[in-house]
């Protein structure tokens, strides 16, 4: 959901009861676009979040960390300058608009108390954040600097009065009329749906809000104006009254949950979202905003990192392919030198017809009786032109060899890289890909910055299932936990499984000391063992997939072998689907992990 006035009205309501007469301890700037300030109240402390991001603008006491930067951004060093040590007088909202003032005395060089107020744009590309003297409205400074070559309707600059963002000539939701409110939607165009006509008509009211509004009204949100009359617009209105009623009386706040990850948040019961939606209520808008931030903003930064990290691989994958590529062709070139030695040894059978100066011999191939033509150096004996040709074959047979160690290096790297590829897409949170970070470190593949050196990293622990036998399946996150889980930590006896040349995961079954022959594993747990195999491979998307099973003790891992590679012998293979029915009970019930 945007930042929209109805979330600022509820959030300057909450912040100045909390935080009117709290000092400004200190001031940090984690992000080139975000400011946080750690704030003493009556009660404790709080870190006060204002950010001007233009797609996630917004502003609440948030229970986020950052690290900041080892030099503080030059706005951050003014902010420090004249808000450090200042106490917040008020905190309110510019009408209905996306728009928040916060008034700040402090004192100044001269050890007077001066009012500043820091004014929080909320507006979308062009969200902003002004410090400006109240005395005279001029701009101290501005986290986004504006020239009149950038913005010809205001300049934001050090010295120039602030002038407010733009009036949209909407309507207050603090005070309207029906009247107005009806003339302002009947002045759009008929097929208008009702709620982007809302949205035309109100100030500081989302398009999200505009459709909640609606669904709230029983009316819907696509409803063309034209087909809108008296009843529908007094229920607009209704509800509309309502929502601002509880603004000012109530401090309950919900959030939206779909898969444990928040899509919406208002300062109003959230209805009409989907069946498999959560909605959760909460203490306030404060904490509403915190949670659905620290929920969205955790998938930014997961998803922004699994992007590069995925980028980088590709790379070095692209890299491994065009080598592999190149090699096959000088392996191609290296047995066509085997002729040679075929050559070497007609020459050596037929010296006594040769002699030397000769530039050609001809002669029938041993083998297929062929007639073949054979170019001589004249400067040389025929023998010593049957031992050139020997010598040449001796090179192509050592180049041989070391090309074919060299495609299989290759093609074990490109099958570690692919497998690193899966494990970063299927990485769920920031301690999955941290492990990733660290293995592809130890690897060469990421410059070591050493920062996980300073504290342990904590491992995850494998997805954990129950077969419908009682049986428990252990399936690894990534290429270490794969080596942990099946080398370590799975019994000699346990049952192994891997999707068949294809990137995948290990599969771990604990089996029971009195099964000891695969004919007494279970059909149930082994083909549920194996669907995991498949779906939590590259051949998710398919609906065959081969996979391998044996048991542990007929695996093992060849030294120096990077991480996740093993051979494995007496095996079985089953065929699955990935999508089989039985998929979705399984991963219903992952959370049984520890």
């Amino acid at each position: 959901m945007p930042f929209d006035g109805i979330t600022i009205h509820a959030l300057c309501r909450e912040l100045d009861e909390r935080l009117v007469d709290a000092r400004i301890d200190k001031i940090f700037q984690p992000e080139k676009d975000e400011i946080v300030m750690s704030i003493r109240t009556r009660t404790g402390s709080c870190r006060l979040l204002l950010s001007a991001n233009s797609r996630w603008a917004r502003c609440y006491l948030s229970s986020i960390r950052k690290d900041n930067p080892t030099n503080p951004p030059a706005f951050c060093m003014l902010l420090r300058k004249y808000l450090e040590g200042g106490k917040i007088k008020a905190i309110h909202q510019c009408e209905f608009e996306r728009i928040m003032y916060i008034d700040i005395e402090a004192m100044d060089d001269f050890r007077e108390w001066k009012m500043k107020r820091l004014i929080c744009e909320f507006t979308g590309r062009h969200s902003n954040i002004v410090l400006i003297n109240l005395e005279n409205n001029t701009i101290i400074d501005a986290i986004k600097r504006f020239n009149s070559e950038q913005n010809s309707y205001r300049e934001v600059m050090p010295g120039r009065v602030y002038v407010e963002p733009p009036d949209q000539a909407k309507l207050n939701p603090l005070r309207f009329s029906s009247e107005a409110m009806v003339e302002h939607i009947w002045n759009q165009a008929p097929h208008t749906e009702l709620s982007q006509a809302i949205f035309n008509t109100f100030s500081g009211i989302s398009p999200f809000s505009a459709r909640q509004l609606c669904y709230k009204s029983g009316l819907d949100p696509a409803l063309p104006v034209e087909q809108c009359g008296e009843y529908e617009f007094s229920m607009v209105a209704q509800q509309l009254e309502q929502i601002i009623f509880l603004l000012g009386t109530s401090n309950e706040a919900f959030v939206a949950f779909d898969g444990g990850q928040s899509i919406e948040f208002a300062p109003y019961q959230l209805i009409e979202l989907g069946p498999q939606i959560e909605i959760v209520s909460t203490d306030g808008i404060n904490e509403a905003c915190d949670r659905y931030y620290q929920s969205k903003m955790g998938r930014l930064k997961l998803d922004s990192i699994k992007a590069n990290l995925t980028r980088n691989i590709k790379g070095f994958l692209d890299k491994a392919y065009k080598k592999q590529y190149h090699l096959a062709g000088d392996e191609e070139h290296a047995r066509e030198n085997e002729k040679y030695k075929n050559w070497g040894e007609l020459i050596t059978a037929y010296a006594h017809e040769l002699h030397k100066g000769d530039l050609q011999a001809e002669f029938n191939d041993f083998t297929t009786g062929e007639p073949v033509s054979i170019d001589l150096d004249p400067r040389y004996t025929p023998i010593q032109n049957a031992q050139r040709y020997f010598k040449t074959y001796n090179k192509s047979r050592s180049a041989l060899r070391h090309l074919t160690n060299l495609q299989e290096q290759n093609r074990l790297e490109i099958s570690y890289l692919e497998s690193v590829l899966l494990a970063i897409s299927q990485s769920e949170n920031t301690q999955d890909i941290e492990e990733i970070i660290e293995e592809l470190e130890s690897e060469g593949y990421l410059k070591d910055h050493g920062k996980r050196k300073k504290a342990k990293l904590h491992r995850s622990e494998p997805r954990r299932f129950l077969s419908s036998d009682g049986l428990e399946i252990l399936v690894g996150r990534n290429n270490r936990q794969n080596d942990l889980l099946s080398i370590k930590q799975a019994a000699a006896g346990d049952l192994w499984l891997h999707t068949k040349d294809v990137a995948g995961t290990h599969v771990i079954v604990r089996l029971p000391r009195d099964i000891s022959d695969i004919a007494s594993v279970p059909d149930g747990t082994l083909e549920e063992a194996a669907i995991l195999a498949a779906y939590f491979s590259k051949a998710e998307q398919s609906s065959k997939v081969e996979v391998d099973y044996t048991f542990r003790s007929n695996l093992r891992k060849p030294n120096g072998s990077k991480p996740g590679m093993v051979v494995y012998e007496n095996y079985w293979t089953i065929i699955v689907d990935p999508h089989d029915e039985r998929i979705s009970v399984l991963m219903d019930q992952q959370h049984i992990q520890k």
